[in-house]
């Protein structure tokens, strides 16, 4: 229209070809009506997407009731039947979240790149030797699941995923990584459970975004070399790393000063070494451990820990004990949990970490509890579920702790 406005000022100020000054006013009106008219209909077919929350909580509908109005459907769930339904997929113009895992694809079918909506895809378990290049076409994707297929390098393309922030490789063998790997600059949590990961690629580093990681059930991993790489990524919040057949831990962990929660399960793991690493991470919130004798004193160098998970194996009875004489005077601890193999009864020493909130004693054989439990007047949920309290020791326990949720 700008462009226009000199042609009316000559037609006007010279008095001349007023006939095309109308014309070209006309012209001009139709145009904005006609791009008023273009937008509202682009305003009311444009398609909301919903967050990855709601799209997990919302209910997949039945392939058959989906099938009635398909323009209408949100999330499609095929599990174990996607091959068979193949050729419907095309009539889910706004289908934002597909799930075609165990359907024994071979490939991924190209009709799932053309679902221009797509958040959230899982292709999980269907003999996949490759990801595709038509990868790079799903422009709105934020979660992909491609683990347990057996293919060893990702595509360039999977770089032109910038909307991605959350990527799912358990169980795969990949050993190659493109450069474009580091264009994921939204990715915030990558999965390599089970992924015979022994080092990682350098390119991860370059992923500021990344903040959590999980790499436990990789026994052949260089922990070395993998924290080199992790401490380039400077909002690292959560690393599972346990079962992952190590005894220690190298000194780059200390610079990992972001960390919030860290699991490290293995049962041959120096607790000593790792707890004075650990203690020098200033933000450090949720740990899991592996207890093998007794748990150092030095747990309470983990000063901001709110909540710890602590698997104990080969302990005495005296060993058990001394266990919770080291927690004492962590005051920011508010969750406890506590399992054993061979677990003994309960230490009264329990009754002095009265600032627990939380305390799970699951599945220990338990028969009793000590009266020293009554001290914990700050504990609004005890979870003594898969233990063999008689009914009269159930009655006894409540009886003591009036106030707490208690499951047996």
């Amino acid at each position: 229209m700008a462009s226009l406005v000199p042609v009316w000022g000559r037609a006007f100020l010279l008095d001349k070809n007023l006939n095309t000054m109308k014309k070209y006013i006309g012209l001009c009106s139709f145009l904005f009506l006609l791009t008023m008219t273009s937008c509202a209909q682009n305003k009311q077919n444009a398609v909301k997407l919903l967050s990855m929350e709601a799209l997990e909580k919302m209910e997949a509908v039945a392939l058959e009731k989906a099938l009635e109005k398909p323009e209408e459907v949100i999330k499609l769930d095929l599990t174990g039947n996607g091959k068979k339904h193949i050729q419907t997929l095309g009539q889910f113009k706004n289908l934002q979240y597909l799930s075609l895992e165990g359907s024994e694809l071979g490939e991924i079918p190209k009709v799932v790149f053309d679902l221009p909506h797509l958040q959230w895809l899982n292709i999980v378990d269907n003999k996949l030797d490759k990801l595709p290049k038509g990868i790079g076409k799903l422009a709105q994707i934020r979660r992909l699941d491609v683990g347990s297929n057996p293919f060893t390098e990702l595509p360039a393309e999977i770089g032109k995923l910038t909307t991605l922030e959350e990527l799912g490789l358990a169980s795969t063998q990949i050993k190659t990584y493109p450069q474009e790997f580091a264009n994921l600059k939204k990715l915030h949590s990558i999965n390599f459970l089970m992924a015979n990961v022994k080092e990682l690629p350098e390119v991860l580093g370059k992923l500021s975004s990344l903040k959590n990681i999980y790499l436990h059930f990789n026994p052949e991993i260089d922990s070395k070399q993998v924290f080199g790489v992790l401490t380039k990524l400077p909002n690292l919040e959560v690393l599972i790393y346990d079962n992952c057949n190590v005894t220690t831990l190298p000194q780059e962990v200390t610079q990992l000063k972001s960390l919030k929660k860290f699991e490290f399960g293995d049962k041959d793991i120096n607790t000593s070494q790792v707890l004075k690493l650990l203690g020098e991470l200033p933000k450090l919130e949720y740990s899991t451990m592996s207890v093998l004798k007794t748990l150092p004193k030095d747990v309470r160098q983990l000063k901001k820990l709110k909540t710890l998970q602590l698997m104990l194996t080969k302990n005495t009875q005296e060993e058990q004990d001394q266990v919770f004489i080291s927690l004492q005077g962590m005051s920011s601890l508010k969750y406890l949990h506590v399992y054993g193999d061979d677990f003994k009864p309960l230490t009264k020493e329990i009754g002095k970490l009265a600032q627990l909130t939380t305390l799970k004693l699951i599945g220990n054989s338990l028969k009793t509890l000590p009266e020293e439990i009554k001290n914990l007047t700050k504990l609004q949920l005890l979870d003594l579920t898969r233990n063999d309290f008689s009914d009269q020791e159930k009655a006894r326990i409540k009886k003591l702790l009036p106030n707490t949720e208690i499951k047996f």
